[in-house]
Formats: C-alpha cells, structure tokens, sequence
C-alpha cells in the first residue's frame, strides 16, 4: 500500500539547525517529522544546502510543499549561523513563505519540558567555552529564567550546583561532561539524549507558525557567540 505522506499537497515546515559544528535539518508537517542530523563541522556552508535538498527529494517534496521555513538563530559560531540564516532566507524570499527564528539554546531545552526540572542548555563556543542558558518549567514548557552567559564549564557547575537537582544538555566535550557528572543532583543525558535535533526547532517553530507568530525576514539576524549576554 503507497503511503502519500510525499504528496506535495501537504503542508511542510522546513527546519534549519547549523548553530555550531553540529547541523540538522527536518520536515514537519504537524504530525509527522523526516529529519538529517550530521556533524558538519566546519563545512556548513559546503554541506547544509546539499542535505536540504537530500531531504525533501527523500521526500518528494517540492518548493509547493513548503510552507514556512524555521531556522535557529543562535547563540553560536560566526560561519554556521551565517549559512543557515542565508539558505533560510532564500528560501522564504524565492517561495514567499513565512520565516520563524528560534533560540538554538531553546532548541536544545526544547525536548525535557515534561521533567518538571531546571534545565541548562548549552552550545559550544570554542576554545573550551560555554554559552548557556537557564530554563524552568511553565504551563506544560519551559521558559527561559536565566539569560543566556559565556563562560568556562567551571562557571558552568557552579551555576549547575546552585540549583541542586537540573539537568544539564547539549554540547558538552568528554572532560566537560565528566565535570558536570561529578555534581550532586545534577541530571546529564547520554549523549544521543544531548544531540540538538531541527525536529525540536520545527516542533517550537510550528506553534508560532499555527497562531502567526512570525520574523521579519529581511531584519531577523544571527546571534553569535561574541553577543550571547545579549541574545534573545
């Protein structure tokens, strides 16, 4: 029996996550979810536009098929949110879509909602630092309480150990895991637990997208590391 979830009829979201070396990119279409998660490396701007396509020919989808577009906007390296923001706006402006930008630190709280614990999501800044910012629970989500700091994985479970039990995601070296392991009361997931999905970025991106809670295409910009005290 055919299963026509590739009709180009059907309305798709397309999700688009290269805040840092780890990049992803999915479909959504409010049920059901096609998703290409990869370590890009350096390479986004090499690769991103390439899995995109793979994506929707896996698919069968067409430029008719897509009906918003959500990209992270960051906290997160320079090249990759600079690639990402660029293919997502080509996108809206060549289909005349709606554009949705979404916090990549709220992409990576996104999917503990229910644990009715703080959380602390975290995105790799280079040379061993940190960006990360602090959540709580809130009407069956998470809302941001801590805005989002640059600094060490010590400063990282100091914070940690003043809440007691958290749990803490994303993108976390071996040694820096270690660290936040060794902390009383402090929740880490394994590391495929910890991966950033588009999957969650199209699952935030879709709510906003149903009540026509939408960005500016030609204002919505990147939020780079350098300017995490300051992000959104």
């Amino acid at each position: 029996m055919t299963d026509h979830l590739a009709s180009t009829e059907r309305s798709w979201l397309l999700a688009i996550d290269s805040s840092s070396e780890q990049a992803s990119v999915a479909l959504f279409d409010g049920a059901r979810v096609a998703e290409v998660t990869w370590l890009a490396g350096r390479d986004q701007t090499a690769t991103l536009l390439g899995e995109v396509d793979r994506l929707l020919s896996l698919l069968h989808v067409g430029a008719a098929g897509v009906s918003a577009v959500a990209v992270a906007v960051g906290p997160g390296m320079f090249n990759g949110l600079r690639v990402g923001m660029s293919v997502a706006k080509g996108f809206v402006l060549g289909l005349d879509v709606p554009l949705i930008g979404i916090s990549t630190l709220d992409v990576a709280a996104h999917p503990f909602a229910d644990l009715e614990l703080p959380v602390l999501a975290v995105v790799a800044a280079g040379r061993g630092r940190l960006v990360w910012a602090e959540y709580r629970p809130d009407q069956g989500g998470l809302r941001q309480s801590v805005p989002p700091r640059n600094g060490t994985i010590d400063e990282l479970a100091a914070h940690a150990r003043g809440l007691g039990a958290c749990l803490v995601t994303g993108e976390l070296s071996p040694d820096q895991e270690k660290v936040v392991r060794a902390l009383p009361g402090v929740h880490i997931p394994p590391p495929s637990g910890r991966l950033r999905r588009a999957s969650a970025l199209a699952e935030l991106a879709w709510d906003r997208f149903r009540h026509g809670d939408l960005d500016d295409a030609v204002e919505l910009e990147p939020v780079y590391v350098h300017a995490a005290r300051q992000s959104r």
